[in-house]
């Protein structure tokens, strides 16, 4: 009896030990709104879906820009938890571009987001700059936002497994 005890025991240590950590769901924040008639309603705004991992922050920034909401994965993401500083970067296209270096057919736009401000239970508020990924020295849009929390149903996660859908891979510019 004590040896099945002692196996049993073992056996849920183990499987404990060999479970993935989750990871926590730190909310979806947005301001986006729709603009426009009945007839041909657009959206603007942003859009933020993040998670924690111990350390890791993760998740997606989305930029509604009419009829597209493209997003892109955030990286170096950082939260210092006594102070609720956030800060993070995020890669996406917002669309076609047409410059003296793109040609007369234009080419998917590189758009880099950079954040820095504070996050809180209700709200993710700061600065937002944006500026083209092919010229780094290309003009420089900054914005105040702030992106309340709203209720979305998130289904459990890790992660790894976050990272292997194929819609939460990083563009490779």
């Amino acid at each position: 009896m004590r040896r099945l005890l002692f196996s049993a025991l073992l056996l849920v240590a183990t499987a404990s030990l060999a479970a993935p950590p989750s990871a926590r769901h730190l909310g979806f924040f947005t301001n986006q709104k729709t603009v426009g008639s009945n007839d041909d309603p657009h959206t603007e705004g942003y859009a933020l879906d993040l998670y924690q991992e111990e350390q890791r922050v993760f998740g997606k920034f989305c930029v509604s820009t009419g009829i597209e909401t493209p997003c892109g994965i955030i990286e170096d993401a950082k939260i210092r938890p006594s102070t609720g500083i956030i800060t993070f970067r995020a890669k996406l296209s917002t669309g076609i571009e047409f410059t003296r270096d793109s040609g007369s057919q234009g080419r998917p736009s590189r758009d880099l987001f950079e954040f820095a401000g504070t996050i809180s239970n209700d709200a993710v508020k700061g600065r937002i700059t944006h500026r083209s990924g092919y010229d780094s020295a290309s003009e420089v849009r900054r914005e105040r936002v702030s992106l309340h929390r709203i209720h979305a149903d998130t289904m459990p996660t890790n992660y790894a497994n976050w990272a292997r859908e194929p819609a939460n891979k990083p563009v490779d510019w």
